[in-house]
């Protein structure tokens, strides 16, 4: 009898044991559920009320890369000209304002110039010396072949001949270097002309002022094209050539977009910012553009098929990135991706949807606080 008690005591104890381990080698039986539990929110009706839940159903369509460049605006160098008063004098009259659109060879200013005047008689009288000269020089020849002149009369006559022609080629000279016109005028009032049309920037010219010939009395531009100096930071000229169509973006006109092209990428790299000069070139709409105005122009690259979603769907957590996906109208599953190139608050996924998939916009962050109410600080 003992024997036999010892033998079921025994017996139970084996059992017990091998249920028990065998028991530890299952996997709890609930877990999976508590998994698939924690990917999943369901929301009550007064949850689904309290939130505002955008939708956006995910499409394949071509995307890009976009390449900001930072800088400044500049007027075009062959379309920009200082027009100088070349002459030092009086300013008389004055014909322009500032912001006046002249045409080339309109009348610009009058300046009454006694160095002109000076310059003008210095010219005049070099050239009597040089005609009274050439006319001696045809008398004495036809005196020379008649024997009724001596031939050395002849050779000095056509000496002083070439002093008088130097003269009267210096006092032109002096006259041309100055952009004055070469006539008999003996005056020293000089009028100023708009050497190309175009618009007058500034006006430095005052009636009754007195001005030095190098004063740049206006500077006139043709403003139709501007060129927009950028950077392109070295890792980026990989995907950058020159003729890339480029969207212009000036701070002053946040919400206008002026379209250029990317017509020079530079050759040297700056030591100091790691970056290569650009200029984009680029029409001025409505003469909106000014010159020395910053912002950014938007070059798009690297076009192919992918996926595309508003920035506000991807929510961070523990370094990773996740959306929430629409099983029903109150249920959303939790779901993990990968992310590309972000661009005008796009971003691409490279991986965890596919076309079709349905995905919170607005309210993906309302949905994520009442899925981790309970260990949301932890993140």
């Amino acid at each position: 009898m003992k024997n036999n008690l010892k033998i079921f005591i025994f017996s139970s104890f084996v059992i017990f044991g091998a249920f028990y381990f065998w028991q530890s080698r299952q996997p709890k039986g609930n877990l999976p559920m508590e998994e698939e539990k924690k990917d999943i929110l369901q929301l009550t009706k007064e949850e689904k009320k309290e939130i505002r839940i955008d939708l956006e159903t995910i499409t394949v369509a071509k995307i890009h890369t976009n390449i900001e460049l930072i800088g400044e605006t500049e007027a075009v160098p062959d379309d920009i000209m200082d027009v100088p008063a070349r002459i030092s004098g009086r300013v008389t009259s004055v014909y322009f304002v500032e912001g006046d659109y002249v045409q080339k060879g309109q009348k610009l200013a009058i300046i009454d110039s006694p160095e002109l005047a000076k310059l003008r008689s210095t010219y005049l009288v070099a050239k009597s010396k040089f005609n009274a000269a050439e006319q001696n020089v045809t008398r004495i020849n036809s005196l020379v072949k008649m024997n009724l002149a001596a031939k050395q009369e002849l050779i000095d006559a056509e000496s002083s001949l070439k002093v008088f022609e130097s003269e009267k080629n210096s006092a032109e000279e002096n006259l041309r270097a100055n952009g004055l016109s070469i006539d008999n005028s003996s005056t020293g009032q000089y009028t100023v002309f708009a050497p190309r049309s175009g618009l007058a920037l500034t006006r430095n010219a005052i009636p009754g002022s007195i001005i030095t010939g190098n004063q740049i009395l206006t500077t006139i531009a043709n403003l139709s094209n501007l060129w927009f100096q950028a950077k392109i930071y070295e890792n980026d000229l990989k995907y950058l050539s020159e003729g890339l169509n480029a969207d212009v973006i000036l701070n002053a006109y946040p919400d206008l977009i002026f379209k250029g092209k990317l017509e020079h990428i530079g050759e040297k790299v700056d030591l100091a910012s790691r970056t290569v000069h650009a200029r984009v070139v680029f029409k001025n709409q409505n003469k909106k553009g000014k010159i020395g105005l910053f912002g950014k122009a938007i070059l798009r690259v690297n076009e192919r098929m992918g996926i595309e979603v508003s920035e506000v769907a991807i929510q961070s957590y523990q370094n990773r990135k996740f959306v929430f996906k629409q099983i029903n109208p109150q249920t959303y599953q939790w779901s993990e991706v990968e992310i590309g190139s972000t661009n005008d608050q796009k971003v691409e996924i490279t991986k965890g949807l596919k076309e079709g998939d349905t995905i919170v916009t607005n309210g993906a962050f309302e949905l994520k606080a009442i899925l981790f109410k309970d260990t949301f600080g932890g993140e």
